[in-house]
C-alpha cells in the first residue's frame, strides 16, 4: 500500500479486534538511504507487485497506542542480538519492533 494512512488504518483495525496482551511485530525495509529508495523505485518500475519502503517514523506510527517492547523500534541488527554476536555489525535499511496491546 503506497498510501500510509490506508496501511495505518488497516493495522489499527486489525489490532482493535485483538484482545489485550496481543502483540504486533513488524520488520520491514525502510527508506533510510538513497540507495534503498533508488532500488525500491527501480523495482516498482519493473512491473512487479509494488513494494513501498517507509520512513522509520511511519513504521513507528503503526505502534501508536501499544506498549513498545525494549529495545524499541530499531534497525534489525540491533534487535536483541544473540550473545556472542560480533560487535560493530552495520545497520541495514530495515527496522523492526514489537508492541503489546495494553
Amino acid at each position: 500500500m503506497a498510501d500510509y494512512e490506508e496501511a495505518w488504518r488497516l493495522v489499527s483495525r486489525l489490532m482493535a479486534a485483538l484482545p489485550s496482551g496481543s502483540h504486533l511485530v513488524i520488520g520491514d525495509s525502510t527508506a533510510t538511504s538513497e540507495g534503498m529508495v533508488a532500488v525500491s523505485e527501480a523495482y516498482n518500475a519493473s512491473g512487479a507487485v509494488p513494494y513501498h519502503v517507509r520512513s522509520v517514523e511511519e513504521i513507528a506510527g503503526f505502534f501508536a497506542g501499544l506498549d513498545v517492547v525494549e529495545p524499541g523500534i530499531v534497525p534489525v541488527t540491533r534487535w536483541r542480538p544473540a550473545a556472542g554476536a560480533p560487535d560493530g555489525v552495520p545497520d541495514v535499511d530495515a527496522y523492526c519492533g514489537v508492541g503489546r496491546k495494553p
